[in-house]
């Protein structure tokens, strides 16, 4: 009976550890695949500004996918092994605050694939933690090329993160085209009447142009949102004219949380004509001419602020 459970032992650590270094591996590539809504989740706590939201959110994948590889591995275990229980208790301490102060439905730790919201993601914590307990009393492995090949974990962890998953910043410096729209459409949409009684006649406004179902309009739409409400900017200079069914429209305003804005319905192919169907595109508008147009990259938390006045500060001007 001994002899059965001291060959089993070593092969349940094996395949345990083996199993948390690829859930680690896999819930990082879980969040890279829907990497807008996890940096607009960190963004969310409005602790960092967009840009080191967007870097802290690389840097959380980047790092659970180091420590899943050099854990299967064993590279460096006993750091490792530290690092990784240091973080899942840091996440979860995280999670409770979380839990207590906030009604989030997902706290996006696996991604848009499974949602679990943060009661459920403290348990899964646990249950790692558990297991990570059991697996504490492993060596580092030297393994011939062991150096190279953590070598190659990490700078493959910050290539998918960093390179294959460009910063908005980075992304716009190398985009060739420039985001365009139609001059003549613009002003035709301007002189109908659904728009002039929007009164948009002089100062500054951001105008978007969105289709309900278009899931990247749905990003940056709550990206527009978060930037609004973290700098507390006048919602009532943004219009967002969107087309597609009443119900679907109905479902934007409640998915990206941006009911606050004005909203005008417009037809698919008068939105099409406008901006070359490019969606979603964002028009910075003063005095009824168009000064630039954006698309979700190239919506920065910088450029919004800059031409959206916050009332608060107008009024003590």
């Amino acid at each position: 009976m001994n002899n059965t459970d001291n060959k089993f032992l070593p092969i349940l650590k094996i395949v345990i550890r083996v199993l948390l270094g690829a859930f680690f591996i896999a819930t990082a590539v879980m969040k890279l695949m829907s990497l807008d809504h996890f940096e607009l989740y960190i963004f969310s706590f409005q602790i960092f500004n967009f840009v080191l939201s967007t870097i802290i959110a690389r840097l959380v994948i980047a790092a659970e996918m180091i420590l899943g590889f050099f854990l299967i591995f064993k590279i460096f275990y006993k750091p490792t092994w530290w690092a990784t229980m240091l973080m899942m208790c840091g996440f979860t301490l995280f999670l409770v605050y979380v839990a207590i102060f906030r009604d989030d439905s997902s706290c996006h730790c696996m991604g848009d694939l499974v949602e679990l919201n943060p009661a459920w993601s403290i348990v899964k914590n646990l249950v790692t933690i558990v297991l990570l307990l059991l697996v504490r009393k492993e060596s580092t492995a030297h393994f011939r090329g062991w150096k190279l090949v953590g070598i190659f974990g990490v700078v493959a962890a910050f290539v998918a993160t960093f390179v294959l998953f460009p910063l908005d910043g980075v992304y716009n410096l190398f985009k060739k085209d420039q985001t365009t729209y139609n001059e003549k459409s613009f002003q035709a949409l301007m002189e109908d009447s659904v728009m002039t009684v929007q009164q948009l006649d002089t100062g500054n406004y951001i105008i978007g142009v969105v289709a309900s179902g278009c899931k990247y309009c749905k990003v940056s739409m709550e990206k527009l949102h978060s930037i609004c409400e973290r700098h507390e900017l006048d919602n009532n200079r943004v219009l967002i004219t969107i087309w597609g069914e009443d119900e679907s429209i109905a479902e934007f305003q409640e998915e990206t949380g941006s009911k606050q804005f004005r909203y005008v319905k417009i037809n698919p192919i008068q939105a099409v004509e406008l901006v070359n169907g490019r969606f979603p595109t964002y028009l910075y508008v003063h005095n009824q001419q168009i000064v630039k147009a954006a698309d979700l990259r190239q919506l920065t938390e910088r450029d919004v602020t800059e031409f959206i006045p916050n009332p608060k500060e107008d009024s003590n001007d």
